[in-house]
């Protein structure tokens, strides 16, 4: 079944680079957009696989409409979308047909994720830097989100892309983000045999400091992170003030998974409203 897919793989192996993104793409029926061969997201070109990927960019549209409900906002008050991390495009085609795509911003370190995204749904890119504070956005921003990311990074990266998107957040708007929360430490061998290992540690460092996080094999920032509720209500109130309003929290709101997170900016200027930054 995935005989095209794999021989699409060798061909951007050999000659990526130099060939447009969108040549090495493939085209199913249940999906919006053509789909990079590299896009991880996509595990296999099995009906469940397919029926996953969609299903997993419509829970994260799903869950940025009741955000924005939340906050008595619609996609018309959207004017300037960031997509962080955006890969492959997974949630970023959903967002191209709800909003203008000159308005959707894709970000990933992965350069040939940004490119694809450019080239595939006409929307603005950026490749990010592995160090949060090493990026530079430009623009500001009435919608970000940020999906599945905190969920790999370490606790200094984790706070310094927080830095990185508040102030990158236009007065009023929203940022959504997710976390691995309490519920994944009994299923830790989704990630992997070595994380489902790791169970006794996750559990003692979560009870003691509020989150672990543990790296992929030779990695030493990136890896798998589970947050208590409580950890992440009290970094952001620590770190940003009143120039943060949460708004909303869903326990395994995304894909039945990841807890969702919003977060409204004031409306006020900066040091207007009494905040820290």
């Amino acid at each position: 079944m995935d005989l095209a897919r794999n021989s699409l793989k060798l061909v951007h192996r050999t000659f990526g680079s130099l060939l447009p993104s969108t040549m090495l793409a493939r085209h199913y029926a249940e999906i919006p957009g053509a789909v990079h061969v590299n896009d991880l997201m996509l595990a296999s070109e099995s009906p469940q696989h397919v029926r996953h990927y969609i299903e997993d960019a419509q829970s994260a549209i799903w869950n940025l409409e009741q955000s924005l409900a939340a906050a008595g906002m619609t996609w018309a008050d959207v004017g300037a979308c960031l997509d962080m991390p955006s890969g492959y495009g997974r949630v970023t085609r959903l967002l191209a047909r709800l909003l203008d795509p000159a308005r959707i911003t894709a970000c990933d370190v992965d350069a040939e994720a940004v490119r694809f995204c450019r080239a595939a749904f006409a929307v603005a890119g950026i490749v990010a830097n592995r160090d949060p504070a090493r990026t530079r956005l430009g623009q500001s921003y009435d919608l970000i989100f940020v999906g599945s990311l905190l969920t790999h990074l370490t606790e200094s990266r984790a706070a310094a892309l927080l830095d990185l998107l508040v102030s990158r957040l236009a007065r009023g708007g929203l940022l959504v983000f997710t976390t691995q929360g309490e519920s994944c430490l009994d299923h830790l061998e989704w990630y992997g045999e070595r994380f489902g290992a790791l169970e006794s540690t996750y559990r003692e460092t979560v009870r003691r400091v509020g989150m672990c996080f543990m790296p992929y094999v030779r990695q030493t920032d990136y890896g798998v992170t589970i947050h208590a509720q409580s950890y992440v209500t009290k970094l952001v109130r620590e770190r940003f003030g009143q120039a943060l309003h949460q708004i909303r929290f869903a326990e395994r709101g995304w894909d039945r998974h990841q807890d969702v997170w919003t977060f409204r900016a004031s409306d006020a200027p900066p040091g207007v409203d009494g905040s820290s930054n």
